[in-house]
């Protein structure tokens, strides 16, 4: 018992190092989750955080939702539940990326400007043709929320439905969290849906069969990430047959062409970026033609 005891602490240490709280921050608060109420001085004395430190470090983790404060004299101090401690230190770090986000990308905005207005010799424009790689979930999400960033005017999105859609939905929160940020500057995104059947006619059952499914997965991403076309700048539409190659369209320059898991034709194995213009004005010709004559909305 006592052993296990031990390494619940070691693995709460860990966890708040990761959080990146400071070494005075994890013992105080870990002195008061197992503790009831303390004043600053007794903290001090269990911890040994120096006086002079302690007020400072008491209020962080006040603002970081962690502990409480009792207005008596001397102040006492106690955690929050673990699970409410948790919770909020994990809704502050979002919301400090959030600003330092928010910061970083107005910053770039100034300094872009002050570039292009320059005289200072400097690469202003990206090479006509660049691609690489990206393999793997966490690499894919990170190559589409760095260049969700660069979008100025346009994003044109592919994807397939097939039998187990509606399933994987629930693990697709990176890409779906991008399109509000995206919208919000004014951009416009339509997104393709394409089921998997070739040129040869449908029966009406097998479309109306696709029209359920399809309705039942835009509810799902709105249910999941209040995603649907009910927010202005976003549209939705679908199409019987497949696309030979899946891909997405950012600002008529960029391309990512999707490259489906042979084993797991469901999944996405790789993306190949693509920067170029002709093929990205290409793509775009034939994904609009789709758009305006052959999909359909509900």
């Amino acid at each position: 018992m006592m052993e296990s005891n031990k390494n619940i602490k070691y693995e709460l240490k860990d966890f708040l190092k990761n959080a990146k709280l400071s070494t005075y921050e994890i013992k105080t608060f870990m002195s008061l989750l197992f503790s009831n109420t303390l004043t600053a001085r007794e903290i001090c004395e269990k911890t040994r955080v120096p006086n002079g430190r302690i007020y400072e470090v008491l209020e962080e983790l006040k603002v970081k939702g962690m502990i409480e404060v009792q207005d008596s004299r001397p102040k006492k101090y106690r955690s929050l539940p673990f699970n409410t401690a948790f919770r909020n230190l994990i809704t502050h770090k979002e919301n400090e990326q959030k600003r330092e986000t928010t910061f970083l990308s107005n910053q770039a905005k100034k300094l872009e400007a002050l570039l292009y207005e320059s005289n200072i010799y400097i690469k202003k424009e990206n090479t006509k043709q660049f691609w690489s790689i990206a393999f793997g979930i966490n690499s894919i999400f990170s190559l589409y929320a760095k260049h969700s960033l660069e979008i100025k005017n346009e994003f044109l999105v592919t994807s397939l439905i097939n039998d187990t859609t509606l399933k994987i939905l629930k693990y697709a929160k990176s890409f779906y969290e991008i399109i509000p940020e995206i919208v919000d500057k004014g951009i416009d995104v339509k997104n393709l849906w394409s089921f998997e059947y070739d040129n040869r006619p449908l029966t009406l059952e097998e479309k109306s069969k696709c029209k359920d499914l399809y309705k039942a997965i835009i509810n799902k991403i709105e249910q999941l990430y209040d995603v649907s076309t009910k927010i202005k700048g976003y549209d939705s539409k679908y199409i019987y047959k497949s696309f030979s190659t899946y891909y997405d369209i950012f600002d008529r320059k960029r391309v990512i062409i999707k490259l489906k898991n042979p084993l797991r034709p469901s999944q996405i194995y790789a993306c190949i970026n693509v920067l170029d213009a002709e093929l990205a004005k290409a793509l775009r010709k034939k994904f609009l033609n789709i758009w305006e004559f052959e999909a359909i909305s509900i």
